[in-house]
């Protein structure tokens, strides 16, 4: 008598089907994925930023001068600055700095022998950008003693995502009063 030992394990059949079936899932995942992440990493710039402008206006508040955030392309160097070329005044996505105009410089221009640097934000490494949309020349945001914008009121901001798909930008306006807020336009703040 010849007993036969139970094969286990799984066919070549069984195995093509099993992967087919997992690529065709990975196949519509992984966009979902990639766009979820970057609506996150929109979502999380934009509340880095409302916490830039809440934390200069109650320092602008609390320490009774007027405070400046600037646009910086070398925000976590030594000696940092306020972006001063046309081309650079535009990229937030390169980090900012905060400061208190103590020297009452009317340029708004950072001076570490004079000025009290209060807070630097480094580039945003993995976003589409960060655009001003103003009719306002200058690019800095500065809040007088009372919390309220003496320059850079009725501003916007557009934030992109990488892939800079329509669905991904988010407006962000702020009021004359220095108060920021998402609108539900891309095309205007309302």
């Amino acid at each position: 008598m010849q007993i036969r030992k139970r094969q286990s394990g799984v066919t070549l059949i069984e195995l093509m089907v099993t992967v087919s079936i997992i690529g065709i899932l990975l196949t519509i995942g992984i966009p979902n994925i990639r766009a979820l992440s970057e609506t996150e990493a929109v979502r999380s710039h934009i509340n880095t930023f409302f916490s830039t402008l809440r934390y200069a206006r109650s320092e602008a508040l609390s320490k009774r001068a007027q405070v400046v955030v600037c646009p910086s392309s070398n925000s976590e160097s030594a000696t940092p600055s306020c972006a001063t070329d046309a081309s650079d005044a535009n990229a937030w996505h390169r980090g900012w700095i905060i400061f208190a105009n103590s020297d009452g410089d009317p340029n708004y221009s950072y001076d570490a022998t004079t000025d009290t640097l209060l807070r630097v934000q480094g580039a945003l490494s993995n976003s589409g950008g960060i655009t001003k949309i103003t009719s306002s020349a200058t690019s800095k945001l500065v809040y007088r003693s009372t919390g309220i914008l003496l320059s850079g009121g009725a501003s916007s901001f557009t934030f992109d995502a990488m892939s800079t798909t329509v669905l991904q930008k988010k407006r962000v306006c702020i009021s004359l009063q220095g108060r920021a807020y998402v609108s539900s336009s891309l095309a205007t703040c309302s």
